[in-house]
């Protein structure tokens, strides 16, 4: 009797033992790397009363997270997003006095945001499911800026209005494993809803140049929800 159960303990010693070392690093492969930074594409869609006034908009997201177990499940993420919601261009001259030389002025109506919070990560294999939520902050702004029409840069710019909104975010996704060793790269495919609240914004035509020279601008306040579709890479390091 104490044969049989010294054998069953030592047996899957044993096993483990006998696999090749090679076997091993890749096994120890599929828990995921200790730490991921991501970058994707964003499609964002206004959801609630901020579609009434704002169209779909499109940006970059970029996000990293830190895993504290051994088999990769629990971290802690930190995301960030610049989302392009409204843009406006047009030529105008330098001055009243200098009629002949053209400028573009250009006008971006955009949200930054950044958080951080739990994330997670479910499975061992190719394909890893997960889920997070953040707390943050988003940052509405309005910039205007000028450049010369035959050139690259800005060289001037202006920031014609802004907000700051407390912000949670709760997403999922899916990481897709295209390639393993010490950084695997996975595709991520995932949703991100973002619930803002109320801010202050510009759009499109919110700001109204009057004739005598002065600047009219037509804020509206309102709920600010959006719902994000990413696609990206994640590399682990």
């Amino acid at each position: 009797m104490t044969d049989r159960w010294l054998a069953r303990f030592l047996l899957p010693v044993i096993l483990v033992a006998s696999v090749p070392t090679g076997v091993r690093a890749q096994l120890r492969e599929v828990r995921g790397p200790k730490s991921i930074i991501g970058v994707n594409f964003t499609l964002a869609r206004p959801v609630g009363e901020f579609q009434q006034f704002v169209d779909v908009g499109g940006g970059l997201g970029v996000y990293g997270v830190v895993n504290f177990d051994e088999g990769r499940h629990l971290g802690l993420r930190f995301d960030g997003s610049w989302v392009l919601y409204g843009h406006e261009s047009f030529i105008a001259p330098l001055s009243n006095t200098i009629r002949r030389v053209g400028v573009d002025v250009d006008t971006d109506n955009f949200i930054v945001h950044l958080g951080m919070g739990p994330q997670f990560t479910f499975g061992s294999g190719p394909v890893r499911p997960y889920v997070y939520g953040t707390v943050g902050f988003s940052y509405f702004a309005t910039v205007s800026s000028v450049s010369g029409t035959a050139s690259l840069g800005n060289f001037a710019s202006s920031t014609n209005f802004d907000d700051f909104t407390f912000a949670t975010t709760g997403g999922g996704g899916l990481l897709l494993r295209l390639s393993n060793g010490n950084r695997p790269i996975s595709l991520d495919l995932s949703v991100q809803t973002t619930h803002n609240g109320e801010a202050e914004y510009l759009t499109r035509g919110g700001i109204v140049e009057n004739r005598n020279g002065s600047v009219t601008l037509l804020p509206i306040r309102s709920q600010t929800n959006l719902v994000a579709f990413r696609i990206g890479v994640a590399i682990g390091i």
